[in-house]
């Protein structure tokens, strides 16, 4: 019993050290090597728009609210530090206002089938068997699920940057891509605004990849997200799978996710925001 608690104390204190060395590390920068602003900004803006229509964004506005069925899987150590389930493959229902922050995920399975947590206005609350909200604090909840909410309406809410500029061309997943770096206020690294570079099907003008930091997390991190798979929802363009990497491991990917189902005003508005007293 003493060897098994020492093994655990052993490899506590390791992970500690880890976390503590890698928390010393610089801010991510993902402007590349030799870049300075501006190198094309009305070809970002151009760019930034093509990709908008041909992901044919302007359907986002018809929606009230929506529903998303999504796998996930993890992998290894890192795979486990980015999400908040006690599994590594998971299932989970989200219903998400568009263009909000609110937002409910309800966990489909493992330890932690039936469970839903919401956020409103910045406010993490638990739904009861009654379906009666509690607020409550949770801070991987009160991140992940405006995370999830995000990406899944990426090409639609990343038109709201503010300072963007064009990257040039580069073969990616073997296919011609036109870059974007996308931020707010300016393009170089800041502490609580994340960057984005966005790779774009030359042809198509659907995004291929996307690169981009944690702040929220770790300042040290950055991931990149692959868009594959495209289904068209009545309208909806969706990658169906979306695997990631990150700049904390050189090979292979952390995590998978795959978008099993979408479907548009399954739930009211008001379901979506059960904090009466909290004004939206």
């Amino acid at each position: 019993m003493n060897i098994c608690r020492n093994k655990f104390l052993g490899a506590l204190l390791g992970t500690i050290l880890l976390l503590g060395m890698l928390s010393s590390c610089k801010t991510t920068d993902l402007r590349p090597e030799g870049y300075v602003y501006a190198s094309n900004v009305e070809k970002a803006k151009q760019l930034l728009s093509e990709m908008g229509e041909a992901h044919q964004i302007g359907n986002w506005d018809k929606l009230e609210t929506y529903n998303a069925i999504l796998d996930a899987e993890f992998y290894g150590f890192l795979g486990k530090q980015s999400h908040a389930f006690k599994e590594q493959k998971i299932e989970f229902s989200l219903d998400f206002v568009p263009k909000t922050e609110d937002g409910q995920m309800t966990i489909l399975s493992g330890k932690e089938k039936n469970e839903t947590w919401g956020v409103q206005s910045g406010k993490t609350y638990y739904l009861d068997d009654a379906s009666k909200p509690a607020v409550k604090t949770n801070k991987n909840m009160k991140f992940y699920i405006p995370t999830y909410q995000y990406f899944l309406e990426f090409p639609s809410r990343i038109q709201e940057a503010t300072s963007i500029d064009y990257l040039g061309t580069k073969l990616v997943e073997g296919v011609s891509a036109e870059g974007i770096i996308a931020s707010w206020g300016t393009v170089a690294p800041q502490k609580d605004l994340d960057q984005y570079l966005i790779w774009i099907n030359s042809e198509s003008k659907r995004i291929i990849k996307i690169e981009y930091t944690v702040r929220d997390k770790f300042k040290f991190v950055s991931s990149e997200a692959y868009f594959q798979d495209y289904k068209d929802y009545d309208g909806i363009i969706l990658p169906c799978t979306m695997p990631v990497k990150s700049n904390l491991k050189k090979d292979g990917y952390i995590s998978q996710v795959s978008i099993k189902d979408f479907t548009p005003n399954k739930v009211s508005v008001s379901s979506l925001r059960p904090l009466t007293k909290i004004t939206n």
